[in-house]
């Protein structure tokens, strides 16, 4: 198979896993998988070290991911404040060492392959926890691939990322409907029981 219509087999599979990831639906990890190994495939070939091994943490996350959202009903929440910061510290701590690693490894692009790499592994696990917020860290990382993948001459990979960002936009408010609603459900159940009118619904703020 040649290199063009691997990348084109990755973003197809891509773009099914953002997709059925913006619905919720628990076949989404399956086509993360698949293109998690296209794009490794793709990427080791380019010298793009972060974006090659974080496929296999992809992988290792799909797998996580299927068997989560196999337990329990789609039901994304928001992060605590402090939450957030963490998430934010450990996406830059993250960003650091990867960039100081391949910098002695002599790989390519280093500085934005680790930004990359970095905001979507930290994304990914916020997906996994159902977080809304992981959306903002792909639509960073996303547009930031926009440009590294264009300079390295992926550029279907470029226009996917491209897209991906829109996904990103789109996933983030579909998401944010959903916490809405659970927060309307939580709102109804209250008041039959509590015959208050201004009952305080179940937080939907996690840590």
């Amino acid at each position: 198979m040649s290199h063009a219509w691997i990348e084109w087999f990755a973003v197809g599979s891509a773009l099914l896993a953002v997709g059925l990831g913006v619905l919720g639906l628990r076949i989404t990890w399956i086509f993360w998988v698949i293109s998690s190994l296209f794009y490794l495939h793709i990427f080791a070939e380019a010298r793009l070290w972060a974006d090659s091994a974080l496929q296999l943490v992809f992988i290792a996350a799909a797998i996580w991911g299927w068997m989560r959202w196999g337990r329990q009903v789609f039901s994304p929440g928001l992060m605590a404040m402090k939450a957030r910061l963490i998430a934010i510290f450990c996406a830059c701590l993250c960003w650091l060492v990867v960039y100081g690693l391949l910098t002695i490894l002599g790989g390519h692009a280093a500085l934005g392959d680790a930004f990359v790499a970095s905001f979507s592994l930290i994304g990914q696990v916020l997906m996994v926890r159902q977080r809304l917020e992981h959306w903002l860290f792909w639509l960073v990382a996303n547009l930031t691939g926009v440009g590294l993948f264009w300079i390295q001459g992926l550029k279907a990979t470029a226009g996917l990322y491209l897209f991906f960002a829109l996904l990103a936009l789109i996933g983030l408010r579909q998401w944010q409907k959903q916490i809405d609603l659970q927060v309307l459900s939580s709102q109804a159940a209250y008041l039959p029981d509590q015959g208050q009118s201004a009952a305080k619904p179940i937080s939907q703020v996690r840590a």
